[in-house]
């Protein structure tokens, strides 16, 4: 006798276990929330430019420019700490479904947070090298997931920890 074939809605099949996020999913999600942060940050600073050219021609010197761009960078940075910290997603990785974790499952603290994003930049900054790793490990982390000891995971799939 054969055995039954399990259909789309059969409960008795098991889901996948593991829900790794793959480079994939994360590029595309990573993407998004470039889009969002940056045009975001773009528009209140085109905003502050034509504010200021209406107000008589304000301009930057070389401290103003050094403080700008350290107060965008901290902008950027805060978007990923609070989101990591508060829900585990943000709003690119909510839309790939995706979210971090820590190697014990659950949501990271902003210390973790912050260490993740600091090693984020160091990634990015060196062309995405770290991301290689992502390609070759058995939970697909890169390297600021390493340093972090974070997971990106599936939402709603339980990953074998």
């Amino acid at each position: 006798m054969a055995a039954p074939v399990a259909t789309a809605g059969d409960l008795s099949t098991p889901a996948p276990a593991v829900g790794y996020a793959g480079v994939v999913s994360r590029a595309v999600a990573l993407a998004i929330d470039a889009v969002v942060v940056e045009g975001t940050l773009l528009l209140i600073a085109g905003m502050l430019a034509l504010v200021g050219s209406l107000a008589g021609g304000l301009q930057l010197g070389t401290t103003g420019k050094v403080v700008a761009a350290a107060a965008w960078t901290v902008a950027t940075a805060s978007y990923f700490v609070v989101c990591w910290s508060a829900s585990g997603q943000t709003l690119g990785m909510r839309a790939m479904e995706l979210r971090v974790i820590t190697t014990l499952g659950a949501t990271p603290r902003p210390s973790r947070s912050i260490i993740r994003v600091v090693w984020l930049g160091l990634c990015i900054l060196t062309f995405f090298v770290g991301f290689v790793p992502v390609l070759f490990d058995a939970r697909r982390r890169g390297v600021h997931d390493m340093v972090a000891g974070t997971l990106v995971v599936h939402a709603g799939r339980a990953p074998l920890l």
